[in-house]
């Protein structure tokens, strides 16, 4: 089976490496770009000394928060070099672990935005008077509307790009069955490591989802006053994604029958270790970067939490990487065979 996707992944590789991309492909990388640009100038203009958008002028002269425009803005960038990559020809011969990456961290700090975001904003104009941004922060309202639906256009045009993407350059993928992949010299450990991942991956489930169906211990008191649903929703996305993915790298490394196609697990562990990790790593500096005063909201069950998802996230993407690494150093041998 193995050596089979050999020849058929070689040659989708060549051709897509010798082809210009498709329209398709050029549509979705231009929607992306585009989709960054807004949120790119406004951190420019901020960087640059302007307060537009601010209804605090003092506070968007923060030194700390100047830093952290710097950095959000370089993750922004970093999105259109993936889009493109994705999209052009050279982007094949990137490293494999200098693609997956960035786009890794996207897909979890993403996803959530992109379900959370358009379908809690619905639900709270539906069903509540409370307004989706409250007259009294420090930014205006229309910031969060461009923000927002900047991050929720990305999201989606940066997974489009990266399914045609993984096409060409991972094709054996796609149609490989589960119960077929190799198991390898790290396979106990892999073991070990998705059985280590899915109890912390569940404390932070069990803490998230609590929050999403209303529970407000372990909240600060001050992030109660802004409680949203969107906020309530990524929450529930938090915690279905940390127990999907954990679920899904458990079948992968006991090499379930079910799903028969590899590529599901897979892209369920993958999404899920991203959504685990990715936020609760923002989470965890953003926690640590913050002055004295504010440093005082955070409450130690949150930490806790991140904490858990950080070490979860992390666990089940390295499993996730030997698993890769392994079935990849495992092809040549087995094309060779008769």
């Amino acid at each position: 089976m193995t050596a089979s996707l050999q020849p058929l992944a070689t040659t989708r590789a060549a051709h897509a490496a010798h082809a210009g991309p498709g329209r398709l492909r050029l549509a979705v990388c231009a929607a992306t770009v585009a989709a960054c640009l807004p949120y790119l100038t406004l951190k420019l203009a901020w960087l640059s000394g302007s307060t537009v958008g601010w209804n605090d002028a003092e506070a968007a002269r923060d030194s700390a928060l100047y830093v952290g425009n710097a950095i959000t803005m370089g993750m922004d960038a970093v999105a259109v070099l993936v889009a493109l990559a994705f999209t052009f020809r050279w982007g094949l011969r990137i490293p494999a672990w200098l693609v997956l990456t960035p786009i890794w961290i996207a897909v979890g700090l993403l996803a959530p935005i992109v379900i959370a975001v358009p379908a809690g904003s619905l639900l709270q104009t539906l069903f509540s008077s409370k307004p989706l941004v409250e007259s009294d922060i420090a930014l205006q309202g229309w910031v969060f509307g461009v923000v927002y639906s900047g991050f929720t256009l990305q999201g989606l045009g940066l997974l489009a790009a990266f399914v045609l993407y993984a096409r060409d350059r991972w094709a054996g993928i796609f149609t490989a069955r589960t119960r077929d992949v190799p198991k390898g010299a790290t396979h106990p450990l892999q073991v070990l490591l998705a059985r280590t991942a899915s109890v912390f991956a569940a404390g932070f489930a069990a803490v998230h989802l609590f929050w999403a169906f209303g529970g407000t211990a372990g909240l600060h008191a001050n992030q109660l006053d802004y409680r949203s649903a969107p906020q309530q929703l990524a929450d529930g996305v938090y915690g279905v994604a940390a127990l999907a993915g954990a679920a899904a790298l458990l079948a992968i490394v006991r090499r379930g029958a079910r799903p028969s196609r590899f590529a599901v697990p897979l892209a369920a562990a993958w999404a899920g270790s991203a959504t685990t990790f990715a936020p609760s790593l923002y989470a965890l500096l953003a926690m640590l970067g913050q002055p004295g005063d504010l440093a005082s909201d955070v409450t130690v069950a949150a930490g806790l939490t991140a904490l858990c998802g950080l070490l979860g996230g992390l666990l089940m993407g390295l499993t996730g990487a030997f698993l890769l690494a392994e079935r990849q150093s495992a092809r040549p041998i087995a094309s060779s065979a008769p």
